[in-house]
């Protein structure tokens, strides 16, 4: 959920010319639709949030035949991705003066002001509203309900706490995985293993992601002011332990598909590739608490969650 740098620049002040949109200056005449599109973008998070759409997707896929249920498959990853987007927009106005303060969010569009408060207030109850009405609608009510909890818990809960505590990750991790609940939900069918296993993957999951990202930007997060890294953990052991604890808890959730023997043979040989590359980068991280460690740690994320999914999707034993 936090990562996005589209570097936009107009001369000295940032301007606009879309209705509704600050404009100062004569430059904003030879601004781009391009470059406006992508400061929008960009407030939504847009390509962090195909991520957050994807969980959905693998949530439906895993109880549902997506062929045969692509019209109400459309609907929901629509909502949840216009949900996840008012979301993202919320987190920025909450925390747009200390966006400015850090050097990988100062140029986000509405720290660096190339977009007004009003507007993306005003685009957060529009995706907030669009979306609601796409899954309350077009899927159900539980859905509806499950992306509005995400959406709440990430803007009013995680968002003001990452300013007090580090438990405030744990409490972001529940509203990043809610949309595996979205996707089950979707479909109607009851509760099962591969709902929790699933959820519990991606809620283990941004423990070492987020852990990796916030050790490498430290400085960033203490210049703003937030307390997202364990106190006084100068040398970082205990952010480094903490990554380590929360692959392990991944990897092991990940293997009880075979125990319950739920997936094919070749699952274990992709489980047991996918765990090594996360838990090698892990344990790297907490010998060495470098950045580049720490980058590592964070790419080895990025490959480990939508492979581990697709060996859920592709190995899935036949009911």
């Amino acid at each position: 959920m936090q990562r996005d740098r589209l570097t936009v620049e107009c001369g000295h002040t940032p301007v606009w010319t879309l209705p509704g949109l600050a404009s100062t200056g004569t430059e904003g005449a030879h601004r781009s639709l391009a470059n406006q599109l992508s400061d929008l973008l960009m407030l939504t998070k847009a390509r962090v949030n195909f991520f957050v759409v994807g969980t959905a997707f693998v949530g439906f896929a895993l109880h549902a035949r997506i062929l045969f249920n692509w019209r109400l498959l459309l609907p929901t990853l629509i909502g949840t991705g216009l949900i996840a987007g008012a979301a993202a927009t919320a987190n920025q106005i909450r925390e747009q003066k200390f966006d400015r303060q850090m050097v990988r969010t100062r140029n986000r569009s509405l720290a660096a002001d190339r977009i007004r408060r009003r507007t993306a207030l005003a685009l957060t109850a529009a995706l907030f509203g669009a979306g609601s009405l796409f899954l309350g609608c077009l899927v159900n009510l539980l859905a509806m309900y499950l992306a509005g909890l995400a959406f709440g818990i990430y803007a009013f809960a995680y968002t003001p706490l990452k300013r007090r505590t580090p438990a405030c990750i744990l409490v972001g991790a529940v509203a990043g995985a809610l949309p595996v609940l979205i996707g089950w939900a979707a479909d109607g069918t009851a509760f099962d293993l591969w709902t929790a296993i699933a959820f519990g993957v991606l809620l283990l999951w941004q423990i070492p992601h987020f852990l990796a990202i916030a050790w490498r930007w430290r400085s960033d997060y203490v210049r703003a002011g937030y307390r997202v890294l364990p106190h006084n953990d100068v040398h970082g052991y205990q952010t480094a332990g903490w990554a380590l604890a929360g692959a392990v808890a991944m990897v092991v959730v990940s293997f009880v598909p075979l125990v319950f023997r739920q997936v094919t043979d070749w699952y274990l040989i992709g489980g047991l590739a996918l765990g090594a590359i996360i838990l090698f980068s892990s344990i790297r991280f907490l010998m060495k608490r470098t950045e580049t460690a720490a980058r590592s740690l964070f790419i080895a994320s990025l490959i480990y969650l939508p492979n581990v999914y697709f060996l859920m999707l592709v190995c899935k034993a036949q009911a």
